[in-house]
């Protein structure tokens, strides 16, 4: 299944932050699957609505977006979500009194029916509400043709929890297995051993280089669906290494 993230915020592209949330990707991995593509788009309504129709359109599983669920006005994934869908937003009474008790628990009090808050308990028409453990907020699940949409909050302490709690049950055993070697070359000089193995194996391979690689090393990642396919391509990758001398 194509995996594809969004993740959704000024913050993100200032700079300032490291917009890739790694237990995310980690965890990810660990079930056997491989994040295709992950686009870092601004809070702005169309520019998340092109996103989604473009990663509907590549064919992608399992979308999962972050970011843009709080009651502010920056705060524009659900509207978003909502004009792509193009549903109204409705407010899903089990996410109100959830949006209700955690707000109580936070503050000591219960939000007010007008108050912003409520806005944490809105979904678009037709789509799931996902309870959030670890905060306020509920994060969305929708199905479009044969993508799966989950939109979860973009604090990592939220996002990783309900990531745990309603997108990795989602993802089983997507069959594709790698391995990770320490190298002490340059890239530039193992090219052609990437070449012949990936020729003969039939795999991926990616090269991750490192500063100051000479001292510590980079890594190399060898990617297939078979775990035999991908330990045969890594015995031959170290047999060719044998002696390398770059």
């Amino acid at each position: 299944m194509r995996v594809e993230l969004m993740l959704v915020g000024d913050e993100l592209l200032t700079g300032d932050l490291d917009p890739y949330p790694a237990g995310m990707l980690k965890a990810i991995r660990g079930k056997g699957a491989v994040v295709s593509q992950i686009a870092v788009v601004p809070d702005e309504q169309m520019c998340i609505v092109r996103e989604l129709d473009a990663s509907c359109a590549r064919g992608t599983g399992l979308l999962v977006v972050t970011g843009g669920l709080g009651p502010t006005i920056d705060d524009v994934t659900r509207h978003a979500l909502a004009s792509f869908l193009g549903a109204e937003l409705v407010v899903d009474e089990r996410a109100r009194g959830w949006v209700r008790d955690a707000y109580l628990a936070r503050h000591g009090r219960a939000p007010d029916q007008g108050s912003p808050a409520m806005l944490m308990a809105m979904v678009p028409e037709g789509t799931e509400a996902l309870r959030n453990p670890a905060g306020i907020a509920c994060g969305i699940r929708a199905v479009v043709e044969g993508t799966t949409i989950v939109c979860l909050p973009g604090f990592p302490r939220e996002m990783l929890a309900m990531f745990e709690l309603h997108v990795l049950p989602l993802l089983g055993d997507e069959g594709v297995y790698e391995r990770e070697m320490r190298v002490m070359h340059g890239e530039t000089a193992m090219e052609p051993v990437f070449q012949q193995v990936a020729r003969e194996f039939k795999v991926r391979i990616a090269s991750l280089p490192k500063e100051g690689w000479h001292e510590k090393g980079g890594n190399v990642v060898v990617i297939k669906g078979r775990r035999e396919d991908v330990e045969k391509a890594c015995l031959r990758f170290l047999q060719l290494m044998e002696g390398f001398d770059a």
